[in-house]
C-alpha cells in the first residue's frame, strides 16, 4: 500500500481545518491600553495599598468586574498619555466600565488630578481614592445598562 501524498495538497487535506482566531465577540477586559510594566505596577500598588483593596472589595460585593474598572481607573491616572481601546474591541460585559471610564477621564476634575499623578504610583493610588465617590455614582447610573451587556454575552 503506498502512502506517499500524490499532490502537494493531500498532507494539508488530511490534516482537516486549521485552528484559527475565534470570530466570537471581541474580549478586552479592560479600557485602557497596558504593557506588561503597566500591570506590575498596577499589582504592587494595589498590594500596597489597603485603601485600593477596601474599594475593590466594596465595589466588588455590588458590581461585577469592579477590578478591571478599578486597574482602569488606575491607569488611565499614572500614564502619561493613556489610550482607551475602541468600544468595539471590549467584551459586552465590560461597555459600562468603559463608558465610565471614558467619561472620567474627559472630566475637568480628572485632568487636574492627572496633571499630578501621572508617572506616579502612590498619586495614581490617591486618585483613584479621591474619585471612588465619582466611581459609585457613575456604577450606580450604569448599572441597568451593565444588566443588558451581561445578558448579552
Amino acid at each position: 500500500m503506498d502512502t506517499t501524498p500524490h499532490t502537494l495538497d493531500e498532507p494539508a487535506s488530511r490534516a482537516g481545518a486549521w485552528p484559527g482566531r475565534s470570530t466570537g465577540a471581541p474580549g478586552h477586559t479592560t479600557a485602557v491600553v497596558t504593557d506588561r510594566f503597566d500591570r506590575i505596577t498596577w499589582q504592587d500598588t494595589y498590594e500596597q495599598s489597603a485603601g485600593l483593596r477596601e474599594l475593590a472589595g466594596e465595589l466588588g460585593e455590588r458590581y461585577a468586574h469592579a477590578s478591571d474598572l478599578l486597574t482602569d481607573a488606575f491607569l488611565a491616572a499614572y500614564k502619561v498619555a493613556p489610550q482607551l481601546r475602541e468600544r468595539a474591541e471590549m467584551a459586552p460585559s465590560r461597555l459600562v466600565a468603559h463608558q465610565v471610564i471614558a467619561a472620567l477621564t474627559e472630566s475637568a476634575e480628572f485632568a487636574g488630578l492627572r496633571r499630578e499623578t501621572a508617572g506616579d504610583p502612590y498619586a495614581a493610588a490617591m486618585a483613584v481614592l479621591a474619585q471612588a465617590s465619582a466611581l459609585r455614582g457613575m456604577l450606580e447610573s450604569g448599572r441597568e445598562a451593565q444588566d443588558r451587556a451581561d445578558r448579552a454575552t
